[in-house]
């Protein structure tokens, strides 16, 4: 899946930025060494999902190194319906997924650093052309801006600005299908540094477990 785009370009030239970059050297050198940094998230929607994570050297991209496709799952499947599906009938819709339109929540405390809109959805089991719709984000920690970014891909009804400041868990758009996607999913990418230079580092994207437990009513807040 297409991931998002560096974080010191306009808004509006970072995803054809992507296309053009090369794979950076920490991808490779992390590779080597078998070490891999991660980035712990609020989960990206409030009901119950599953995430396929990209294995370490398949992509070249940094947002895409490391990231994690999910989906909403629910327990509609099967013969007695007790088993997790993705979607109801045949798939054939967007309307028919589990996840269209899901609401999207803020990855952490942080600032909205580039939005880019694709108003046009794919049909399932097709892939998409062009850009994908995309938000960007910088974590912030204690107030202030670190040099951690996390890019949701394949978004729609965004209801957020480039400049925008966010609080983990907001809503911030829905999950839709678009760009570079078969079905109707969030892409998760995560990188430390800037994008453009040869020194950024793909993250692993982790749940934050305790805000999964609030938000299923395990826990308490």
């Amino acid at each position: 899946m297409t991931s998002y785009n560096g974080p010191w370009l306009p808004a509006t030239v970072l995803l054809v930025a992507l296309s053009e970059v090369p794979a950076p050297e920490p991808v490779a050198a992390q590779s080597a060494a078998n070490v891999i940094e991660a980035v712990t998230i609020h989960p990206p929607v409030a009901a119950p999902f599953q995430c396929s994570e990209h294995a370490l050297g398949a992509e070249d991209h940094v947002p895409d190194a490391l990231a994690a496709d999910c989906v909403v799952v629910r327990r509609t499947g099967g013969p007695n319906g007790n088993l997790a599906s993705l979607y109801t009938g045949d798939g054939t819709r967007n309307e028919d997924w589990h996840s269209w339109r899901e609401p999207l929540l803020a990855p952490f405390d942080g600032e909205v650093f580039g939005v880019q809109i694709n108003p046009d959805s794919t049909v399932p089991g097709v892939r998409g052309e062009g850009r994908s719709s995309a938000i960007g984000f910088r974590q912030w920690v204690d107030g202030e801006p670190t040099d951690v970014y996390v890019a949701y891909v394949h978004v729609r009804e965004v209801v957020v600005s480039e400049g925008d400041t966010v609080r983990a868990g907001e809503p911030v758009a829905r999950i839709g299908n678009n760009g570079s996607s078969f079905h109707p999913h969030v892409h998760v990418g995560a990188f430390r540094g800037d994008m453009m230079s040869e020194d950024a580092v793909p993250l692993q994207v982790r749940m934050d477990l305790a805000a999964m437990g609030r938000l299923r009513g395990t826990v308490g807040s």
